[in-house]
């Protein structure tokens, strides 16, 4: 709450204490109601913005002194018990823990925040050291290249070729590589997510017609119409690193399905494979992620596609592992988590 505000809604609060004390001097039948109510306005109007430690003694001891000023009056007149006037410091005692309480809170809720902050910049410098690596690798790879293929079309030898061959394939290697940490990058900018109508099964179909004629594998497809909310190409990104992984993994005549299917939250996409399967980290790797038991690797794609479903809102996770192979399961909610201002259609 504004300073503004909170000044004048202590202000109303002193004022309406100030009229319940002077009530009790044309009504003293209402000295029970008015007594709670001068405390309970109190705790109320503390919870809505905390004071100062110097304001809440002064405050605290006021109201105290007064009430109390107030019942012992009552107490002299014999309307009242002495033992009514022990309901003074009893209420005292109730405000001080509802302080205590209310300052504790705002301390974890401040410590939340700056953990928060923390995480947030810690965050923006991986994603910027990121796309700012996968930037300046390009350039170099490039030219790198160029001059290897001008050696090797240079050289007189077969055998000198096949060495440079190695060479230009390690720099395909790079690139590829620089490329991936771009998209990983992009793919962390949930904000930047064209928002829009996704058919999954759509989508699943074009991904097996594209990669169908540069694999030998048995394609298997359960592609229904289904439809959900989301970014559609980097959702796309996504299925083709789940596919490229199990291709990668897999041999001719190894079979690969992918499925789609609606549900309660939304929808779930599968990527199945009959390859050599994933295995769990070993103790030292606290990622807690699978490892394809397979061949070295970035481990680039799964992040891809990991940071891609996170920024929809949903989950990735493997549920099957050697020797039966892989199955990564993509479940993907029905709306964006949150209202985004780049949603496709809108002006």
């Amino acid at each position: 709450m504004p300073a503004e505000r909170r000044r004048f809604l202590f202000a109303g609060w002193v004022l309406f204490a100030a009229c319940s004390q002077l009530l009790l001097l044309i009504v003293p039948a209402l000295e029970t109601v008015a007594f709670h109510l001068v405390w309970i306005s109190l705790s109320l109007v503390y919870g809505v913005g905390s004071w100062s430690n110097r304001r809440t003694v002064v405050v605290l001891a006021t109201v105290t002194l007064v009430t109390g000023l107030t019942l012992g009056r009552f107490i002299a007149q014999g309307h009242l018990g002495w033992d009514e006037l022990a309901e003074v410091p009893l209420m005292a005692l109730v405000f001080v823990s509802m302080v205590w309480h209310v300052r504790r809170r705002a301390a974890a809720l401040a410590e939340t925040r700056e953990l928060v902050a923390r995480e947030r910049r810690a965050q923006e410098v991986k994603e910027l050291f990121v796309r700012n690596c996968s930037h300046e690798m390009r350039t170099p790879i490039t030219v790198a290249r160029c001059y290897a293929e001008l050696v090797r079309d240079a050289l007189p030898t077969p055998e000198s070729k096949e060495d440079i061959e190695v060479v230009v394939d390690e720099l395909d290697k790079l690139g590829s590589l620089a490329g991936r940490l771009l998209t990983l990058a992009d793919a962390y900018e949930s904000a930047g997510f064209e928002w829009g109508p996704v058919d999954l099964g759509s989508l699943l179909r074009r991904t097996v017609q594209r990669w169908r004629p540069a694999s030998d594998r048995d394609w298997l497809l359960d592609a229904p119409a289904v439809l959900i909310e989301g970014d559609e190409s980097r959702l796309e990104a996504a299925l083709d690193a789940l596919v490229e992984n199990a291709v990668k993994f897999t041999v001719a005549g190894d079979t690969i399905a992918l499925r789609c299917r609606a549900t309660r939250e939304g929808a779930v996409v599968e990527v199945e494979d009959t390859g050599i399967g994933f295995t769990p980290s070993p103790p030292h790797d606290e990622s807690g992620r699978p490892r394809s038991s397979g061949g070295p690797g970035t481990g680039l794609g799964l992040a891809i596609v990991r940071a891609i479903v996170d920024g929809h809102g949903g989950g990735l996770t493997v549920v099957s592992g050697p020797p039966r192979g892989s199955l990564l399961r993509m479940a993907l909610p029905a709306r964006p988590p949150t209202p985004m201002p780049g949603t496709k259609g809108q002006s």
